[in-house]
This record gives C-alpha cells, sequence and structure tokens, in this order.
C-alpha cells in the first residue's frame, strides 16, 4: 500500500514556513517541491501562498506548475489550496490587474466591497459555518478560523461552500470532489486548524 506523502508547493510567493511546521508537528512524511516533476510520488498536494494573484499566478504559469496541478488533480489526487492558494484556483483574478487562475473552479477573486465599519485587510480569527463533509470531521460548527486577505472568490456553481461574515457574508472554504480551498489559515488556527489539515489528509488517502 502507497504510504502517505504530502507535497508542499513552493513557487516564489509567500511564506510556507507555517505550513511546513504544521505538516512536522502532525508527524507527516513531506517534501517541500519548487519544480513540478515526479508529482506521481505523493498522495497529496497543499498549495499555500500569500500576496499578489496576478504575481502568483504568473510564478506557477512560468514554473510549468498550470499543466502539473491540473493534471495531479484530474487523476483524482487531492489538492488543498490554503489563502490565496485557493484563490488561484479560480478561473481569474483582478488583484494588480487581471491574471488568469487555474480554472479548476468557474468563478473569480474580487475585492470585499468598501464599509467603514469592516476595515480591511480582514485580519484575525472569525467564525466558519461548515457543511459537515468529511473533512469537517469532530469539527464543531461555527468554529474559528484565523484570516489575513483583501480579495475574495466568488464561485458560479458545482462547490460545497463553508461561509464567514465580515462585512458582508463570502465564501472561506470550497471542495468539489479531490479539490478543497480554504481563504483561512488553518496552519495559523490553533487545535481546530491542525484538526482540518489532519482530516483532509486522512480523510482522502
Amino acid at each position: 500500500m502507497k504510504k502517505i506523502k504530502i507535497g508542499i508547493i513552493e513557487s516564489g510567493f509567500g511564506n510556507i514556513a507555517s505550513v511546513v511546521n504544521a505538516i512536522k508537528y502532525l508527524n507527516y512524511n513531506f517534501e517541500v517541491i519548487k519544480r513540478p516533476k515526479n508529482l506521481t510520488s505523493f498522495s497529496q498536494i497543499i498549495l499555500p501562498g500569500v500576496g499578489s494573484f496576478n504575481k502568483a499566478a504568473k510564478s506557477l504559469k512560468q514554473n510549468g506548475w498550470f499543466t502539473a496541478i491540473k493534471e495531479f488533480t484530474e487523476k483524482g489526487k487531492p489538492l488543498f489550496g490554503i489563502c490565496l492558494g485557493m484563490q488561484l484556483m479560480f478561473e481569474e483574478g483582478i488583484e494588480h490587474g487581471k491574471a488568469k487562475g487555474l480554472g479548476l473552479f468557474k468563478g473569480k477573486c474580487e475585492k470585499f466591497k468598501k464599509n467603514k465599519k469592516f476595515p480591511i485587510p480582514h485580519v484575525g480569527f472569525n467564525i466558519v459555518k461548515h457543511q459537515n463533509t468529511k473533512i469537517w470531521k469532530n469539527i464543531p460548527n461555527l468554529s474559528p478560523f484565523y484570516f489575513v486577505h483583501s480579495y475574495k472568490i466568488s464561485p458560479k456553481k458545482n462547490v460545497k461552500q463553508s461561509t464567514t461574515k465580515h462585512g458582508e457574508e463570502f465564501i472561506s472554504f470550497i471542495e468539489r470532489d479531490n479539490i478543497y480551498g480554504a481563504q483561512f489559515h488553518p496552519e495559523k488556527s490553533h487545535k481546530i486548524g491542525l484538526k482540518l489539515i489532519r482530516n483532509f489528509i486522512e480523510e482522502t488517502y
């Protein structure tokens, strides 16, 4: 039987140290991958990210990740996008100019509506209302997770959506088949966040 081996994508944007530390703490076998080769050796892949959609999308494409990630998921293997990594799963982002995303989900990444009572970026712990699917196993609904973002995704259809409110309701977690995305940072969300990462690894293996 094939053993669990997590691939953590490092493509020149964002700080992946907290994700690496979380996987180490959970004691799973992993590797940081900077180039998309030999992906068949990984049971699951995590795409973390912070920063600009435009810059990150260009970096992924230039380094060959667009094709590699699509091929990986088309084989039914699990992918988990975190924060900007989730946003990049969609068709388009407008941050620092329009850019094409991976297109794994229909929809785009847009900025929050202006609201003086709810500052942007949205930073800190906030409540997630989830769908009680397998990745949420033994995680109470309306649990707090840590957010840092100025943009939100607007999916069109065919995704299971968990939601959070910050001035307006937005999608904070998505899932369809073998593809998962969190707008929040589970690796910075204490025990509940670590439980979500463990569920992704164990429940999709």
